[in-house]
Order: structure tokens, then sequence, then C-alpha cells
């Protein structure tokens, strides 16, 4: 399923609330039916119905369900005495089932694009295709293993601590969306950025603020002060994908925004694993 389907296929929603808000961004950034309100219902006082620009502040709110999720699979998996590699695997494996694998399409969709295409318009046209070339399947992998073997080695340790890195992973990633559709132009002028809107200053601050003291909620105390790095690592790594994604096609996609996620994902999964490992050492 591609950013934009998803967009069409969650896309309506009740006006402006919070919950509002909330429900659209679970709704497009999982495959959980959040049905919307009607207008009608007396607890609603907003007329227009929120962009899912508007929404995005909340994404790190619904990363954290999502990693929450994982979080408790990798929990009961190791008190049922699963090995931590394999249970490393099977929880990563529910965050996937859980999100539809929207944003690990997106990262292979780009990967495909990036590598095969020869121009501008080669690289979308590819990004668009459905199936998945050499590209986009190896670097898939190569994120994907890399999230797995840092829950891994991090839940060798301590299985607490494993679990919070998983949640600030999925937290810290989902707050960068916004930041960067901020940063970069849409590349196209149909698809997500042309239907989500343009995140407000405001809204992106607030969105990395309540997901930074939600990563420290979790790790804080396996990190300490690498807490810092976790998010540099983050952050720096959706600003790779987004400054690759300048030079490729000038701007960003909903794919390309899936990749940073992945990405963000991955960087701050491995971060977590060196600090939090070598603060058991």
């Amino acid at each position: 399923m591609s950013y934009k389907s998803a967009m069409d296929a969650n896309g309506e929603t009740a006006p402006g609330t919070l919950g509002a808000q909330l429900r659209q961004a679970t709704a497009f950034l999982t495959r959980l039916p959040m049905a919307s309100r009607d207008r009608d219902d007396d607890w609603l006082d907003v007329a227009e119905a929120p962009t899912l620009a508007d929404s995005m502040w909340l994404f790190p709110l619904v990363g954290f369900g999502i990693g929450g999720a994982g979080a408790i699979a990798l929990g009961i998996l190791a008190w049922a005495g699963v090995p931590t590699a394999v249970a490393a695997i099977l929880a990563v494996g529910v965050m996937v089932w859980l999100t539809g694998a929207l944003h690990e399409d997106g990262l292979s969709d780009v990967a495909d694009g990036f590598g095969g295409g020869a121009d501008k318009p080669s690289k979308l046209e590819i990004m668009r295709d459905s199936r998945l070339g050499a590209y986009g399947a190896l670097t898939l992998a190569v994120v994907t293993v890399a999230r797995i073997a840092a829950i891994a080695a991090i839940a060798a340790v301590d299985v607490g601590a494993a679990a919070g890195a998983m949640i600030a992973g999925a937290t810290w990633s989902r707050a960068l969306f916004a930041p960067t559709m901020r940063w970069l132009p849409p590349a196209r002028e149909d698809g997500l950025g042309a239907g989500a809107g343009t995140p407000s200053e405001a809204g992106s601050w607030r969105g990395m603020g309540l997901a930074a003291l939600l990563v420290l909620l979790v790790i804080a105390t396996p990190a300490g002060w690498g807490t810092l790095v976790v998010l540099a690592a983050g952050a720096l790594g959706a600003f790779a994908v987004g400054w690759i994604a300048q030079k490729q096609i000038d701007g960003y996609t909903g794919d390309v925004l899936g990749a940073a996620q992945q990405v963000a994902e991955a960087a701050a999964l491995v971060a977590a694993s060196a600090v939090i490992v070598g603060n058991t050492i």
C-alpha cells in the first residue's frame, strides 16, 4: 500500500478536536480501524476537519503505541524463554503487522527509485511501481536486520531496556515526519505532499518536544546522557534520507517520509544498543 492510498483510505475524520487528530494520526500510521464520528455529535465544536499536517504533532504518541506493542511482545516472549534473537524478530514482526508495512514499503520504493532511475521522472515512476527490485530488497533487508540485531543485543543484557529502546525508536522516528516536510518541498504535484498540507512550525516543535519527553521516559534510566546520542542518531538518519531525496528528486514524497522513518528508527536503535550495552560493561 502506498502512502497516498493509505491517506485516501483513512482520510475521513471528525473535525479538528484533539480526539479527531489522534484518530486521524492512528488511522494513517496503523492498520487499526478508526471510524469517523458524525459532525453533529454534541461534543464537536469545530467545523473544519483537520488536515493530516494538523495531526502530525501526535505521530509520536501513535509511535509510542506501536513501539509499545512490540515491546510487550518482546517481554512476553522473553518471559516464555524464547531466545532474545528470535524474540526480537517476532517483536519487530508485530510492529510491521500493526503498521501494515507502510514505512517498509516506502523505504524499498525509494531504494529502487534512487538506485534504478536515471533522472527525476524515471526515479518517481519506479517509486510508484509496486514491484520490489534488488535495490529495494537489499536496503529493506539491511535496515530491518539492523533494527532486529540492535534490539537483540540490548535484550541479551536487559530485556526491559530493549523494550524501552523499541518504544523510543518508534516514537522519535515518527516525530521527524513534520520537520522533514517543512524542510523539503513536495517532489510531485499529487500524492501525500499535495493532500497532507504543510505542518506548522509550532506543530513540528510540539511533536518533537512530545517525542523527546516520551523517549526520556522510557530510556533515560538505562541510557543516561546517552539518550541525547540516541536522539541525535535518529535525527541524523532522517536528515540523511532527506538530503539524498533533495539531490535525487528535488523534494519529498510519501515514500521518502517512510524511508526517513525507517532509517531514523534503525539509527536510533543502533545508537541505543551502543549506549546501553556499553553502560552495562
